[in-house]
């Protein structure tokens, strides 16, 4: 349908167009056989006026056939050659209006055949005319088929709309009976299910009944049994506070920071009372070196002058002095190696026992070293340490004391020792164990805190391969600390120092060292070159059997 209706709207617009354009025929042929009959009249007066009346119904023509042609697709090839025939005449009228300007005396004859050619076209506008009404004829036909095939394809579509319609109703109805036969079926079982559940339910409220009876019953003995729990718990919790009180496996935690306050009290120590060197050590250098090497290794790679870097080294083998005395003396696992007869072999034999315990996991070690610390400092409660300690520490570093500041030595040191017995005491009895690490690694640095050696960043280093520092061992300033858990985790819980032999200031000290005992030797070489030289002298007389072979 609306294609349709455009379509019969398009035909009527087209039948009011060629009905206009018919009208418009007429009144041109009207008007070219008035213009005709006029120029026969009047003759050459007024042939000017006939020709532009003749011109203008000629361009009224031509555009009735532009509309023609473009209304009428299927006959362009005639209408092209009847335009083609109009537009040679139009050039030809053109031609002849020219003509008549000049040649007065022909215009009758060519309005003349004006007028026939006019009513050829007459005759040619009205076959046109006869052939657009059978093309209307034949798309009013091609319309009503249309129309009649759009109805066709509309019954069909409702023919089969109505059979799909049926087909689903029949299958409803027949899903409907099925649903309608499993509820009944299933409201049947569910009728015999719950019969069988109300017998079931009077066989539990009977069997219920008989519960809660004998549940008051237990009602009865569990009040009871939580109160004899409740005098139970009373005694256990009794018996808890008693044995915290004799195993205080836990105890307060450690403070970390203590571990870092005594290395800081080291160093001022040692910055306070070894910064100067003794008038000995300023005269004889080389006898306090060897005094030192024998009292301890570590002073074999320190030169003994006033210099930066020596006062540098010798203020850090001071502190590993002091820290290396407090592993040893103090920060034991279990005893230093002198409170106990065998010292040196129970110590090892505690700590082999010890780790067997952590190994096998829980409480059973803090609790073991608890009771055996305590065993311990019962046998050993006349040795704390602190003398050996402070005997040690005073004999190494006494070649390098000035004697008026030894008095003030002593008593730091003091306070450091008793600091450091105040803290091991709480770390040993924490239910994690310590480990004092005090031997650095030298292909472990990287877990060693390094030394500030700020003010020796321009050292002129030697050439590498003059200094052999392989056979030099690191120097612990002041000891790693770890505590291992129950959990056998490994925790540190302060970052030791070290100056390890890849330093450029121990390269540069022991540079000079070799420097040094060089020029020395060279020296002592030339001093006995001239006591030679003067004894052959003194010996080659006036009388000299020598002077005399010579001469």
């Amino acid at each position: 349908m609306p294609k349709h209706t455009n379509s019969t709207r398009g035909g009527s617009t087209r039948r009011r167009d060629i009905t206009s354009d018919e009208k418009k025929d007429q009144e041109s042929r009207s008007s070219t056989d008035l213009v005709l009959s006029h120029g026969n009249t009047e003759g050459s007066r007024n042939s000017a006026a006939i020709l532009a009346s003749s011109n203008g119904a000629i361009q009224r023509l031509a555009g009735f056939t532009q509309y023609f042609e473009s209304t009428f697709t299927s006959d362009m090839d005639m209408i092209e050659r009847v335009y083609g025939t109009e537009i040679d005449r139009e050039a030809e009228i053109q031609r002849l209006n020219e003509a008549f300007k000049t040649l007065s005396n022909e215009k009758s004859e060519q309005m003349e055949n004006l007028r026939r050619e006019n009513e050829e076209l007459l005759n040619e506008q009205e076959a046109c005319d006869r052939e657009r009404n059978r093309y209307r004829t034949m798309q009013e036909e091609l319309e009503a088929q249309n129309a009649e095939a759009e109805a066709d394809r509309e019954e069909e579509y409702m023919r089969k709309l109505q059979e799909e319609k049926d087909k689903t109703q029949k299958r409803i109805k027949t899903s409907k009976a099925e649903i309608e036969a499993e509820s009944k079926a299933r409201v049947r079982e569910l009728e015999d299910q719950n019969a069988e559940l109300s017998a079931m339910n009077e066989q539990l409220k009977q069997r219920l009944s008989g519960i809660e009876k004998k549940l008051e019953a237990k009602k009865a003995r569990h009040a009871r049994v939580e109160k004899s729990l409740e005098e139970d718990n009373k005694k256990l919790t009794a018996e808890l506070k008693q044995l915290k009180s004799e195993f205080p496996v836990e105890g307060q935690p450690v403070d970390a920071e203590k571990f870092q306050d005594i290395s800081d009290a080291i160093k001022v120590v040692s910055s306070r009372y070894f910064q100067k060197l003794p008038a000995r050590a300023l005269t004889h250098p080389e006898a306090v070196q060897q005094d030192l090497s024998k009292l301890s290794p570590i002073f074999d790679s320190t030169p003994i002058w006033q210099s930066e870097i020596s006062d540098f080294l010798r203020l850090k083998d001071v502190q590993h002095v002091i820290s290396t005395c407090l592993c040893d003396f103090i920060w034991q696992p279990f005893l230093p190696p002198d409170n106990l007869p065998n010292g040196d072999v129970v110590g090892p034999f505690l700590e082999a026992v010890s780790n067997s315990l952590s190994a096998s996991g829980g409480r059973s070690e803090s609790a073991w070293r608890v009771l055996t610390l305590r065993g311990i400092d019962d046998l050993s409660r006349e040795s704390s340490g602190v003398e050996p300690m402070m005997h040690r520490v005073l004999e190494i570093l006494q070649p390098l004391t000035v004697p008026s500041e030894s008095v003030g030595f002593e008593e730091d040191l003091f306070k450091i020792i008793n600091e450091s017995i105040t803290l091991w005491k709480a770390a040993r009895k924490d239910e994690a164990r310590f480990i004092v690490e005090k031997n650095p690694d030298p292909s472990d640095e990287e877990n060693w805190q390094a030394e500030d050696t700020r003010g020796f960043e321009n050292l002129s280093m030697p050439l590498d391969e003059k200094i052999d520092t392989s056979s030099i061992t690191p120097l612990c300033i002041f000891p790693n600390i770890f505590q291992t858990t129950s959990g056998g985790e490994r925790v540190r819980v302060h970052q030791g120092s070290a100056l390890f032999p890849t330093s450029p200031v121990w390269i540069q000290a022991v540079f000079e060292k070799k420097e040094h005992e060089e020029e020395l030797a060279k020296a002592v070489s030339d001093a006995r070159r001239k006591v030679n030289a003067r004894r052959m002298s003194s010996s080659a007389g006036p009388n000299s059997p020598v002077k005399e072979r010579f001469s």
